[in-house]
């Protein structure tokens, strides 16, 4: 519980109070050198901040923590978790803001929301509109069109500042694993951060208004202070639980939300408003200054993506960075000196603009450098600084000091205005340079496939894709026959409308196609081969699922992780158990991308490369003895770090060469279990082997009949798939029919 009394506010603005990364002007970080008392009817007069209370160690904690995060983002193997720089800036903010709001609130007695509001528009908004605008420019000019769709998309989501929520849907969309990284995606932490400011002030005006409203009916003297602390407490307290139990459950969308960071603002917002008094000796001040800069620094340089977090992991950065603005004023063999230097004050004064900064810089040298060393991240380095220099001079000052935008309204109008444009230009002037995209392509005997498939003399390595790379690129989020394809996760996904193909009442064979997305990639050459011989297709597909009839579960796991293994547990055996028993199915196909996995017996013992061979091949016997014919297909090249279409775009005149793999590195050297087990297994079924169409000799490429073989790294575009058709119609009459 909070004190009655409160010796002084530290590092409270007095003018214009901070972003995490956003208070700039070492003249404004001053505190209250006066008490405040319970409030009464009529609001207290306070003194103006005393200058003696000047903080300059907050820049350098600062600079400390964009430190961090650039260090992470440049070399992530050295500086493993310097992410936590984030958690330090959010600690920082929730200080300051709580402080200053607090102090507006006992001074005049209300919030003025809208100008409050306001003041962090024009702080705030500019600069991150800017780097919004210019990212987007340098997205058309430097980088390939198969990346602007994701982009723009992103851009939106940072303008209105829902960043965090956008990233956080796709770390749980399996088809969205594998995406670039974005020009913007380091704004999920600044949409954090408005979210927060949006939603205090009105915490904190419900708290005085219920205050009053005890102490008016029940005529008992209601503390400010206290009812704020404790409902600072009970905040975070609830978005602790949320965090540690929700990054147990689901680590990587737990990353971006916002209910698991509140708790690391409400911190900070206690240090603001938790009494000084008594003041501890000046060494054991020290003694707690250097354990919070330590703790940030162990977290930083231990910590790795691998860490859950944020969960209780954050509590080290966090209260590191607590014990450091609470325990930092002492002068004398403490962090203080470094933290209060002039360089570490003017990277702190900079330190917002170079967090928007940097990022975008790193995105383009890694696209538009062959080669990406340490001489280069240096130079992004100088080049951000220099940057965030002439945005504190040229942008920052001069809009937050401009007299015009005093009025909450004039502020108002110019972020509706840029929002309005800047939004639709990002929408728009894509679509004027964009590629024109094909409706169908004209499959001839040497498109696609076929053409390694039939040896052509033009094997179509080279030159112009008949589909834009954009265009294949768009089947990463919007992939064919969506019916046909269970998300990750889910076990009740209604699948009857998946019917291609033939007519189910009159076709000639009804095949059903099971497996993971590397069986539903398929489903665009069995529609289309369906449809020219009278075939019935049903899918049955599940995003991550490979059909294995073994538990997928690890016994030690939780949360999603659990969940989605019990849910492709429960769709393998029961559609394994459904095709076995259904009477209309005819030829079972069965397709995955291959397994690296671990896979466990129900006594929870782990089953071995054998076991699992020997699974497999029951189930497929199982199938074969009920009377249905079983085709294997077996696995694709995957592509470890070439995203086709991608590469397709910014090498076309060393596509074949540049964008191709070994067959070694893509199949042979991988776990296969649908080749294994159809080679060591004794169930009588007929493997089609894919390869063939996109490898010739030791290589396997990108681009085959002037076609993209895959729109990711292992996942067959639709066109090439559909190239298939001829020569899987001839083994279907030669070898499986025949």
């Amino acid at each position: 519980m909070c004190s009655t009394f409160m010796s002084a506010f530290v590092a409270i603005l007095t003018n214009d109070p901070s972003h995490e990364f956003h208070e700039r002007s070492t003249e404004e970080i001053t505190a209250t050198s006066r008490t405040m008392h319970t409030v009464t009817t009529q609001p207290q007069k306070i003194s103006a901040p005393s200058r003696s209370s000047f903080r300059p160690e907050l820049q350098g904690l600062r600079a400390l923590a964009v430190g961090l995060v650039l260090l992470f983002h440049l070399w992530p193997n050295h500086v493993s978790g310097g992410f936590v720089g984030v958690d330090v800036f959010f600690v920082i903010s929730g200080f300051l803001i709580t402080g200053h709001l607090y102090k507006e609130l006992s001074i005049t007695g209300t919030i003025k929301v809208t100008k409050f509001w306001a003041r962090r528009i024009m702080r705030l908004l500019p600069l991150a509109f800017l780097v919004l605008v210019v990212s987007f420019l340098c997205l058309l000019l430097f980088l390939p069109e198969t990346i602007w769709g994701m982009n723009t998309r992103q851009i939106l989501a940072s303008l209105f500042y829902v960043e965090n929520w956008a990233l956080a849907a796709d770390s749980v969309d399996y088809m969205a694993a594998d995406n670039e990284p974005s020009f913007v995606q380091h704004y999920w932490s600044l949409s954090i951060e408005e979210q927060f400011y949006f939603v205090l002030p009105l915490i904190l005006l419900g708290i005085f208004a219920f205050s009053k409203m005890i102490r008016n009916k029940e005529n008992v003297q209601v503390n400010t202070r206290t009812a704020m602390c404790t409902a600072l407490i009970l905040v975070g307290l609830v978005s602790f639980y949320v965090s540690v139990t929700y990054t147990n459950y689901q680590a990587a969308q737990a990353y971006f939300i916002t209910p698991t960071r509140l708790w690391e603002f409400t911190v900070g917002g206690l240090v603001a408003l938790i009494a000084r008094s008594p003041i501890l000796k000046p060494w054991i001040q020290n003694v707690f200054s250097w354990a919070g800069i330590v703790m940030i620094l162990i977290a930083a340089f231990v910590y790795s993506g691998g860490t859950p977090f944020p969960g209780y992991t954050a509590l080290l950065p966090v209260l590191g960075a607590a014990l450091f603005i609470r325990y930092g004023t002492a002068k004398y063999l403490s962090p203080y000196w470094f933290a209060s230097r002039s360089f570490a004050i003017r990277l702190g004064d900079w330190s917002y603009a170079i967090y928007l900064w940097h990022w975008p810089l790193i995105v383009i040298a890694t696209y538009v450098l062959d080669q990406y060393r340490w001489p280069h991240k240096f130079a992004i380095i100088a080049i951000t600084v220099i940057l965030a220099c002439a945005s504190q001079k040229l942008i920052e000052d001069p809009l937050r000091q401009a007299k015009y935008f005093k009025l909450p309204r004039r502020a108002f109008f110019a972020m509706g205005t840029s929002l309005v444009l800047i939004a639709a230009t990002t929408l728009s002037v894509p679509r004027l340079y964009a590629s024109e995209y094909t409706d169908d392509v004209a499959m001839s005997d040497c498109t696609g496939a076929q053409a390694l498939l039939q040896n052509c003399s033009d094997k179509g390595l080279e030159g112009e894709p008949l589909s834009p790379p954009a265009q294949v690129e768009e089947e990463k989020s919007e992939h064919p026959y969506p019916e046909c394809f269970i998300p990750l996760g889910k076990t009740d996904f209604d699948r009857s409308d998946c019917s291609l193909g033939a007519d189910p009442e009159e076709a000639d064979l009804t095949i059903a196609v099971f497996g993971s997305s590397h069986a539903r990639m398929w489903l665009p050459m069995f529609d289309e081969m369906g449809k020219a011989q009278n075939w019935n297709i049903q899918g049955y597909t599940k995003s991550g699922c490979s059909p294995v009839p073994l538990s997928k579960t690890d016994p030690d796991s939780s949360g999603s992780d659990r969940e989605n293994g019990q849910a492709c547990d429960s769709f393998v055996v029961q559609t394994a158990e459904e095709l076995t028993d259904d009477e209309n199915v005819d030829i079972i196909v069965t397709a995955s991308l291959g397994s690296g996995e671990n896979y466990f017996f129900q006594d929870g013992s782990s089953a071995s490369e054998k076991d699992k061979i020997d699974a497999i091949d029951s189930m497929w016997q199982d199938w074969s003895d009920a009377g249905k014919k079983v085709i294997v297909m077996g696995e694709v090249p995957r592509f470890k770090d070439i995203e086709a279409p991608t590469c397709v775009d910014t090498r076309p005149a060393t596509i074949s060469s540049d964008c191709s793999t070994s067959y070694e590195a893509g199949i042979s050297n991988r776990s296969t279990f649908q080749r294994t087990t159809a080679e060591e297994g004794k169930a009588d079924i007929d493997l089609y082997d894919p390869a063939d169409g996109i490898c010739k000799g030791a290589k396997c490429y990108s681009m085959v009949g002037h076609l993209i073989t895959r729109y990711d790294k292992h996942h067959l575009s639709e066109e090439f798939a559909k190239s298939y058709a001829p020569d899987f119609t001839r083994f279907m009459y030669e070898d499986v029919l025949g």
